[in-house]
């Protein structure tokens, strides 16, 4: 049974990498996760009680809100972390990509940076909302949200631009190539 699945998912490569990458998002969600409330919990008697606000970023102090600077760093902290084990990992393991490294990182990097940016913001504005009735839960919602639509951009953007094969790119130009032939004929 465990043969035939396997089977099927290497025939089925497009699935093989969803499962891949459902699998490599996980190890670094752990890691994001773990950083995430060790970072939270561990600044907060230093810097978790006052309100922080800078730029975008509004995180209200306390336990009941968004964990103030604390809440701020472990968001941050937390999801960059998770972005390089996730580059790492899935370049080498999962989409096996030969195209240009320094495109790949800066292109992730700037795909990074908008998410960061998108879910810390997200995860302040969540909190500060949601923490006045679920307590330390409203970061965890603002987390798993801001983790959710970041694994459907990251995915996307890996397979189709940030992490492709240059052999796939001569594939699919020179079947290009050939449906344009039989066309004109």
């Amino acid at each position: 049974m465990i043969a035939k699945v396997k089977d099927w998912l290497v025939a089925h490569k497009n699935i093989l990498q969803i499962v891949k990458f459902i699998g490599i998002s996980l190890i670094a969600f752990a890691a994001e996760y773990a950083i995430f409330y060790a970072l939270q919990f561990g600044l907060y008697k230093t810097c978790g009680q006052e309100d922080f606000k800078w730029f975008l970023f509004e995180y209200k102090g306390g336990k009941d809100a968004a964990f103030g600077l604390a809440g701020f760093i472990a968001f941050l902290v937390s999801k960059c972390v998770a972005e390089i084990i996730s580059f790492i990992i899935n370049r080498k393991k999962n989409f096996e990509a030969d195209n240009n490294i320094v495109f790949s990182v800066v292109t992730y990097v700037i795909t990074v940076i908008a998410l960061i940016i998108f879910s810390t913001w997200l995860g302040g504005a969540l909190s500060n909302v949601l923490g006045e009735s679920l307590k330390e839960f409203g970061t965890t919602i603002g987390k798993l949200l801001g983790s959710v639509i970041s694994f459907v951009v990251m995915f996307l953007m890996d397979k189709f631009v940030i992490m492709t094969k240059k052999g796939d790119k001569k594939q699919k130009a020179a079947e290009a190539t050939e449906t344009e032939s039989t066309d004109a004929e």
